[in-house]
C-alpha cells in the first residue's frame, strides 16, 4: 500500500479541509469537526478567547485561513491521490505548549534548543491500524533533523481507554520510533526524540 507524505503547504488547504469534512477527529466526540484549528502558530492568536471557534463552519473557514497563512503546520498522507491522514507538527506554538502545561509536565528548554511538537493525528477510519500515523511521525522526525531541530516532542496518554480521545498517538508508536519518556503526571506522558 503506497503512501505519499506531503508537508502541508498553502496550496493543499482545500485538501486539508476536505479531509476533515469527511473524517471524524475522534469517534468519541460525537462527530464534531475540529479542523485541528487549536494547534497552530502563535502569530494567529489575537486577543482573548481566540482559541476555539463555536461552530464547525467557523472552524472550517478559520482552518482555510490558517493553512494559507502557514499557521497550521504538519503533514498529510495520501493514497492514490486521496488524503487519508494528518499529523499536526509545529514549532511556533508557545501558547499551545503553555496551555498543555496545565495538564502535562512539559519541560522548559534553554534558549537555543529547537523543539518541534507533535500535537495531533487524524487517520481516516478505513486506514487506521495500517501504519499511517507511524509514517507521518517518521517524516516529522526526518524533516526536523534536516532542519536542525534538537528534539521532536509529543504528549500521549499512558493508557487509552475506549472513551478516551487517542488523537495524540499511542505511547507504543512513539517508543517504536525511538522516543523516550522524559516526564509524566497523572498518566500524561511527555516523550521526546533526540535528533542531534
Amino acid at each position: 500500500m503506497p503512501i505519499e507524505i506531503r508537508r502541508l503547504t498553502p496550496d493543499l488547504a482545500d485538501d486539508y479541509v476536505r479531509f476533515f469534512d469527511v473524517t471524524p477527529h475522534n469517534v468519541n466526540t460525537g462527530g464534531e469537526k475540529c479542523y485541528c484549528v487549536t494547534w497552530r502558530g502563535d502569530d494567529s492568536y489575537v486577543g482573548n478567547g481566540d482559541h476555539w471557534f463555536p461552530t464547525p463552519e467557523e472552524r472550517r473557514a478559520r482552518a482555510l485561513q490558517f493553512v494559507k497563512a502557514g499557521s497550521i503546520k504538519g503533514y498529510l498522507a495520501y493514497h492514490d491521490g486521496a488524503c487519508v491522514g494528518w499529523c499536526n507538527a509545529n514549532a511556533d506554538c508557545a501558547l499551545c505548549l503553555n496551555y498543555l502545561r496545565s495538564f502535562w509536565p512539559i519541560p522548559e528548554y534553554p534558549d537555543g534548543v529547537k523543539v518541534k511538537s507533535v500535537f495531533c493525528f487524524v487517520v481516516a477510519p478505513q486506514w487506521q491500524r495500517k501504519g499511517i500515523a507511524t509514517q507521518l511521525l517518521e517524516r516529522v522526525c526526518k524533516d526536523a533533523a534536516d532542519e536542525g531541530f534538537d528534539f521532536v516532542q509529543a504528549y500521549p496518554e499512558r493508557q487509552i481507554t475506549e472513551s478516551d480521545e487517542d488523537y495524540r498517538g499511542h505511547l507504543a508508536m512513539y517508543e517504536k520510533c525511538g522516543f523516550a519518556q522524559c516526564a509524566e503526571r497523572d498518566g500524561r506522558v511527555v516523550v521526546r526524540k533526540a535528533l542531534q
